[in-house]
């Protein structure tokens, strides 16, 4: 796996109250593929694929400022999420079927779906907070020193 090539998202996952609309385009399709791989393969009926998408806003998407059914209701629209004509069956699009307006997701995509995204999201967090941490304590040390230091 690229690091550079999920560097973005790791960037959006550090967010909070991020909201779909106000994103740009390649940014919504690194959400959607994100909250993609986190789906299962196979079909779900509506309150399956609810359960999944309320799960993942508690978990790898927890950074987004929606609720279940908009976000359910974004996937669909943009094609990440097929749905039948009465709304009863839903699945995950297949990689390969992927519109190519959602390019920039499909590489991570790709790379998503080789790995369980929940604590991949949540470790890229904990490290990000580990070094704010270190960083916070580093310069509450200096401080100390400087204070200790002064005649």
């Amino acid at each position: 796996m690229n690091p550079a090539l999920l560097a973005p998202l790791v960037a959006l996952l550090l967010k909070r109250g991020v909201g779909l609309g106000g994103l740009p385009s390649d940014q919504q399709a690194l959400v959607f593929a994100l909250v993609w791989a986190g789906l299962p393969d196979g079909g779900m009926n509506e309150r399956q694929v609810n359960e999944q998408l309320k799960s993942q806003l508690h978990g790898a998407a927890s950074f987004l400022d929606t609720d279940h059914v908009e976000l359910r209701r974004w996937l669909v629209d943009a094609g990440w999420l097929r749905r039948d004509g009465y709304g009863r069956e839903y699945g995950r699009t297949p990689l390969t079927a992927l519109d190519e307006s959602v390019a920039a997701g499909q590489a991570v995509a790709r790379a998503l779906a080789e790995m369980p995204v929940g604590p991949w999201a949540a470790d890229q967090r904990a490290a990000h907070h580990a070094k704010r941490e270190a960083r916070r304590q580093a310069w509450d040390q200096q401080q100390a020193l400087q204070q200790a230091t002064k005649p």
